[in-house]
């Protein structure tokens, strides 16, 4: 009798547990991610990749230096994008961000998810680095290199 008393409070344990998982994620929408202050070198990383998960390719293309010495126009801007097949399941983690003389290198962790077996998990973090410059004026930054798929090969050579 103590043991069907043990038992009956694990599985509902149980049942609780996967009641609330499920409302989590049933409750949790997706692009749910904001836009942020596009005043550091971090919040343009922030917000170049945000809008590229978002299809905003406006905003994302507004976030390029013009000073690369192959700067694509927007609808090649568009297309090396779509050719490269981005990845829409990733995520991004901003790490450390060093700044001199204008310049900036903000770390980056991208994890791209692929559906996979119930044991492999399928999941890949490239670490990498994303360079920026200040803005002409001070007052802002912009792109000169961001980590593949998110970038085009050919962007910053020369013709």
């Amino acid at each position: 009798m103590k043991n069907d008393k043990f038992l009956i409070g694990i599985v509902i344990g149980i049942v609780v547990l996967v009641i609330v998982s499920l409302t989590v994620v049933l409750l949790r929408r997706p692009g749910e991610e904001s836009y942020i202050a596009d005043d550091t070198p971090a919040g343009v990383v922030h917000n170049y990749y945000l809008a590229l998960q978002r299809k905003d390719y406006e905003k994302a293309y507004s976030y390029l230096s013009d000073d690369l010495k192959s700067k694509p126009d927007l609808d090649k801007f568009i297309r090396d994008l779509d050719n490269y097949g981005r990845q829409s399941d990733a995520s991004l983690q901003i790490g450390e961000t060093t700044q001199t003389d204008g310049h900036a290198q903000v770390d980056v962790a991208i994890t791209t998810y692929r559906a996979g077996g119930i044991f492999d998990s399928n999941t890949y973090t490239d670490r990498n680095t994303a360079y920026l410059q200040a803005t002409p004026d001070g007052s802002g930054w912009w792109l000169t290199q961001f980590p593949y798929p998110y970038w085009g090969y050919d962007w910053d050579n020369e013709e």
